[in-house]
């Protein structure tokens, strides 16, 4: 029976909508024939289509767990400190600025949790942003991306180094653009 359905499936187009935190998919049939599996970036990216379903999947997951943006509890980059990746809203792994210019942000990093568990708000060492993706992150040393705030388009192992003691482990907001 196994083998009689899978003779019988047809090939499938599935639309693909990144929120925040969330995914919604839309799955419909289609007859493209060379390339059956395609996942179009509703927020103005291309269209990738794949030849298994497999395929599709795992471009799907690598959209998903791509950041834009990974901040660390600890100085030269130390995961095993604490981390926290920004992957962007709309699901891209660039940013615009030109067409979006909040690509992933939190206005309130109290809200926020590092991989140990601890809470990001006025904690955050280091940095490091996606290669080649053309993004740029602002910190606040105010919630609601308020008070004095730095932006660069550059990784940084030390926050007090870059741009001075103000901003080492006194980030309350960040965005990325």
């Amino acid at each position: 029976m196994e083998a009689e359905r899978a003779h019988t499936m047809k090939p499938w187009r599935a639309i693909v909508s990144v929120a925040v935190a969330a995914a919604t998919v839309v799955v419909l049939p289609t007859t493209a024939e060379a390339s059956p599996y395609c996942v179009q970036d509703l927020a103005g990216g291309p269209q990738a289509c794949f030849t298994t379903e497999q395929a599709l999947e795992s471009h799907q997951a690598d959209l998903a767990l791509s950041p834009l943006l990974t901040v660390f509890d600890s100085t030269d980059w130390h995961g095993g400190s604490g981390y926290l990746n920004f992957a962007s809203a709309y699901g891209r792994t660039y940013c615009d600025a030109p067409k979006v210019p909040n690509e992933a942000s939190e206005g309130n990093l109290g809200l926020r949790h590092f991989s140990n568990g601890l809470n990001v708000a006025g904690r955050i060492s280091s940095y490091v942003i996606k290669a080649g993706s053309g993004c740029s992150v602002t910190f606040w040393t105010g919630t609601g991306f308020n008070g004095n705030g730095v932006t660069s388009n550059q990784n940084c192992e030390n926050l007090t180094r870059c741009f001075g003691r103000l901003f080492n482990d006194n980030t309350l907001s960040l965005a990325v653009s």
